[in-house]
């Protein structure tokens, strides 16, 4: 008993530390969802147990130590509001898009200490989408980039309780942004300010690479890391134009005589582009700790580091020159007007630093198949207050989660001895709470808070 109880000291030590000590940490907008309904029970506390096929998501190594056929499909539902205050009561706005997240893995055993698999998720993604009426439409009015990553593995046991894993990533990668560009000529003024809607929507794909250890020490105590690479996204896509009426009677001087309208004028000037970009998802390092004090009792902690200031920033940039982006506007109407085309480069600095994040839950079973679970995880924003925008306002925000879930037999319904495979069911309800803050970013000096609710459900089977 004493033994045991030493060896449980340093990672209860662990956790202890990391929840209630944790200095410096990063919000997690971009990685918020957990791919799997029993992780995120836990928090996302979830590598240094990885226990069933969404292992394959937080520690493949784990796929090792898993027996037969399994199958594992999780779905959550979510909405994240975030309130944006104008100063000097300018108004309140809120983006508050809905959500809905899978991901799915298939675990084989094929032959003694070897374990392959593969699994589809979504392991970036955030959106901001504010209303018709917003102000700061210069600035976005809606934002979003989403990945799909397909990830094939095999998982070795090397040696008793303790196993290693590679893995394949194939990313897919899409992303959307619309915002207002202002239209303004040196030699004419008009009645009203005239804003066209610059619509960006594109896609791309990339390769990355995971893998992952897990040592399991004793009954009591497990450690597991996993490294995950950076993958670079080259996106192609098309940048539109959406000139509104409000002019559509307003009309110029024509540079070859006669007059034009406005609306004509924008047309003209404004030409749908091919258009290109490039982010980098970033490199990720974790390293988590599972602590079971007693056989009803276990408690989990992870560390996770995730480069994010090598994602770059959110521009796109026409494939043609600034001088060719509209034949049909040409120099001789760029010098009449005072106008020139420069449209061809649209984008936001987001000013992303390296984030760590910190997760712990907790899993209490009264009974033999009932498990009861709680995780909390706790952050700061990823920008300071001069990059936040409307297009990425992380905030930071601490998140609270219970979960519950049921591991055991199912039955023939013909024959009730004929025990036909094994069934796991878990459900978890996620809140996050941000702290307010207030950009400082000429001309979108604005507050922000957040609030968002998540819910989600994982059913799994063993054959």
């Amino acid at each position: 008993m004493r033994s045991f109880r030493r060896s449980a000291a340093l990672p209860a030590g662990f956790i202890l530390t990391f929840v209630l000590c944790s200095p410096r940490l990063c919000a997690d907008e971009f990685t918020f969802h957990e791919a799997g309904a029993r992780a995120a029970g836990l928090g996302g506390a979830f590598t240094a147990r990885a226990d069933d096929a969404t292992a394959l998501f937080y520690n493949p190594a784990g796929l090792a130590f898993l027996g037969g056929v399994r199958v594992k499909t999780n779905v959550l539902f979510g909405r994240r509001t975030t309130t944006a205050f104008l100063p000097d009561g300018g108004g309140v706005y809120r983006s508050s898009p809905s959500e809905i997240e899978g991901a799915h893995a298939v675990s084989w055993r094929a032959l003694d200490r070897v374990t392959l698999a593969v699994g589809l998720f979504s392991p970036f993604s955030f959106q901001t989408r504010w209303p018709g009426t917003w102000p700061a439409g210069h600035g976005s009015r809606l934002a979003k980039a989403r990945t799909v990553t397909l990830r094939p593995a095999v998982a070795v046991e090397l040696f008793e309780g303790f196993a290693v894993s590679a893995g394949l990533d194939i990313v897919s990668a899409s992303a959307r942004w619309s915002h207002n560009l202002l239209f303004r000529m040196e030699n004419y003024s008009l009645p009203r300010e005239a804003y066209v809607e610059s619509r960006h929507e594109l896609s791309g794909h990339g390769l990355g690479w995971v893998a992952g250890a897990l040592w399991k020490i004793s009954p009591a105590v497990q450690i597991g890391a996993r490294y995950q690479s950076p993958v670079a996204v080259d996106y192609a896509g098309e940048n539109v134009f959406f000139v509104g009426w409000e002019m559509s009677s307003h009309r110029l001087p024509d540079p070859y005589g006669g007059q034009i309208y406005v609306q004509d004028l924008l047309d003209r000037f404004y030409r749908p582009q091919h258009v290109t970009g490039r982010q980098s998802f970033p490199l990720q390092i974790a390293c988590g700790a599972a602590l079971t004090p007693s056989e009803r009792l276990s408690l989990y902690a992870d560390v996770q580091w995730d480069r994010w200031s090598g994602f770059g920033d959110w521009t796109f940039r026409s494939v043609l020159p600034d001088d060719e982006l509209s034949p049909e506007f040409s120099a001789v109407y760029q010098e009449f007007y005072g106008v020139s085309l420069n449209y061809g480069t649209q984008g936001v600095e987001l000013g992303l630093r390296d984030a760590v994040k910190v997760k712990a839950g907790l899993e209490y079973r009264p009974g033999r198949n009932l498990a009861v679970r709680a995780g909390f995880a706790r952050g700061r924003s990823s920008v300071g207050a001069a990059d936040l925008s409307p297009v990425y306002p992380d905030l930071s925000a601490n998140a609270y989660t219970l979960g519950l879930g049921y591991d055991g037999p199912v039955f023939s319904i013909f024959d009730e001895d004929e025990r036909i495979n094994d069934l796991s069911f878990d459900l978890f309800l996620r809140y996050s709470s941000a702290a307010r803050a207030t950009s400082a970013r000429p001309g979108l000096e604005i507050g922000y808070d957040a609030g968002r609710f998540t819910f989600g459900v994982g059913v799994g089977l063993v054959f």
